[in-house]
């Protein structure tokens, strides 16, 4: 707050004084914003990089966790397999006899 006052004091003097401080004082206004400028887009491209390594981080952990679960699947679907090779089911015709042959378990 003290500097802008402190500013606007300046410009009014300048403007009261001769033509060639005005000219100064508006050229450093102009270097100062411009640079304020400058840091303001630095902050935008830091915040937007920062905004797509996230985002890339974010896809790169689903992908991770898609493959994962991919790798589940595939290994449940193999356990599956094996145990069916190991002890396949009874074609229906088997079952049939068995159950209908006496006693049964009760």
């Amino acid at each position: 707050m003290k500097s802008q006052a402190i500013i606007r004091a300046a410009l009014a003097a300048a403007m009261l004084l001769p033509g060639g401080f005005v000219t100064i004082a508006s050229a450093q206004d102009l270097d100062r914003d411009r640079d304020q400028l400058k840091t303001q887009q630095q902050l935008l491209d830091k915040d937007k990089l920062q905004t797509k390594d996230q985002l890339r981080t974010k896809d790169m952990w689903k992908d991770k966790d898609q493959l994962k679960e991919q790798e589940r699947t595939r290994e449940r679907e193999r356990t599956r397999e094996h145990m069916q090779m190991e002890r396949p089911d009874k074609p229906q015709h088997e079952r049939a006899e068995r159950g209908g042959s006496g006693g049964g378990r009760h």
